[in-house]
């Protein structure tokens, strides 16, 4: 049979289907890939689940935005810090609030993880859904006054604090002491040599960010007017003055920063304030078990990395004439504590970890113990006084009082159903052993005398001398 011969005409139409129909699977691949896109970065990335805590999910969308205002925070606090240092230090300062800043700008749409960031998130779930174990609740106006009250004048809270109990006879005569010495006139510190006060007038982190707005901590401004020490005092706002100073730190606060965290009004109730304020109550609960006294030892001891080199020193601690001083401040690995030959001071059994308390609280004036593991390492304990009621300090009810609230949250933790992409660690332990707050202070090493100009070796020629 003969083969049909087609004509051009025909040819040219075949292939303008064929094109056509090429560049509409094109387009519709083209728009597939853009549509494709477009869902995984406004739905599908911000819907991501990062983890998962009693049931309760913890998208990316509001990690993004606690990020944004973790990182808000730090340039905030370095800003702060980089006015109270040298001038190396502050320029090092500096640079972190620049790179905070940068940070801050790049959050949204960013698949990486800070794992402090979502561990805090995961850490205020357990803290939120854990209230009612203490008896506690969080009502919706109390986050709204809890926000509020961050930018109200320090002294003026719109939530006036809990009273302090009446003090015990020690305690009190401690504070009698306290306040006389404050009245002793004292020279005038510099600047260089002050930490960062709370509250203290000084460039907020807004600025770093670059909004003019007063920080969450209740920071003011740069530009916010600071009174002369000679000026007079200010008298105390009142209630209804308070809340209007309040009010308009909030709303300066709000339109200078959450635009940029793409924040809310009550994103920033949910996901900043609710937290925080769940965290308070619970620390303020379990600190109201705490008393004033405790039964408390008197100890010392010697840290080393092995349990050898522990049973080893043991032997010598109890060989006759051996001065568990002097060999502690030889062997430890304490450098807190050995200068002082070990001296941990008074401690309460909260203040150390389970296996060092447990130890020291059975032994008896003069006995020392065998070696005990803890993370640190290995110790020998030796037990100097007992005192079965002794009153405690300030810094031992506050160390006391944030052992109990990582404890609590360590316990509900592991009572939660928690999933998620790092391991829940709410409490990580010290990098290296701490002293309790009633242990001696290190002693300052005595400066080295400089040695007479005769000794000296004169810099090369063409060598700047050292300064």
């Amino acid at each position: 049979m003969r083969r049909r011969r087609i004509s051009r005409r025909e040819r040219e139409a075949r292939q303008r289907r064929l094109l056509v129909w090429g560049m509409t699977i094109a387009g519709a691949l083209v728009a597939l890939v853009l549509i494709g896109g477009i869902v995984n970065e406004y739905v599908i990335k911000p819907r991501t689940v990062l983890a998962s805590v009693g049931g309760t999910e913890i998208r990316r969308r509001d990690y993004w935005k606690v990020r944004a205002m973790d990182l808000f925070d730090q340039a905030n606090q370095y800003q702060q810090f980089a006015q109270f240092v040298g001038p190396d230090q502050q320029q090092q300062y500096l640079q972190l609030a620049q790179q905070a800043q940068q940070d801050f700008g790049n959050v949204w749409g960013n698949t990486d993880v800070d794992e402090t960031t979502l561990q805090k998130m995961i850490d205020d779930q357990v803290y939120l859904q854990n209230l009612d174990q203490l008896g506690l609740e969080l009502t919706d106006a109390e986050v709204a006054t809890y926000a509020l009250n961050q930018f109200a004048p320090a002294e003026a809270p719109l939530a006036p604090p809990s009273p302090s109990p009446t003090l015990i006879p020690a305690r009190a005569e401690w504070a009698t002491q306290t306040a006389v010495a404050n009245e002793t006139p004292s020279p005038a510190p510099t600047s260089a040599s002050l930490p960062p006060p709370p509250g203290n007038t000084a460039v907020s982190g807004a600025a770093a960010i670059g909004s003019p707005v007063a920080s969450p901590a209740g920071t003011a401004t740069a530009a916010t007017p600071v009174a002369s020490p000679a000026a007079s005092p200010v008298a105390t706002p009142n209630a209804e003055q308070a809340r209007a100073t309040a009010e308009a730190g909030y709303t300066q606060f709000r339109e200078g920063v959450f635009e940029q965290a793409h924040m809310s009004r009550a994103d920033y109730e949910r996901l900043i304030a609710r937290p925080r304020a769940a965290r308070e109550k619970v620390a303020a609960s379990l600190a109201t078990q705490v008393g004033q006294s405790a039964e408390q030892v008197h100890a010392a001891h010697i840290l080393v990395e092995t349990r050898d080199l522990a049973q080893e020193i043991f032997n010598q601690v109890n060989a006759p004439g051996a001065d568990f001083r002097q060999i502690a401040a030889q062997q430890s690995t304490d450098d807190g504590t050995a200068p002082n030959g070990g001296d941990l001071g008074w401690f309460a059994r909260e203040e150390m970890v389970p296996p060092f308390a447990d130890a020291a609280f059975t032994l008896t004036p003069g006995e020392i113990s065998e070696p005990v593991e803890t993370q640190f390492g290995w110790h020998i304990i030796q037990l100097l006084e007992h005192d079965p009621d002794r009153a405690l300090t300030d810094q031992q009810i506050e160390a006391i009082e944030q052992a109990r609230t990582e404890r609590w949250l360590a316990d509900r933790t592991a009572e939660t159903r928690i999933s998620s992409d790092i391991e829940p660690t709410p409490t990580p332990g010290a990098e290296a052993f701490q002293p309790p707050a009633e242990a001696p202070p290190t002693p300052t090493p005595a400066a080295t005398p400089a040695p007479p100009a005769e000794m000296l070796i004169p810099p090369a020629v063409g060598t700047p001398a050292a300064g």
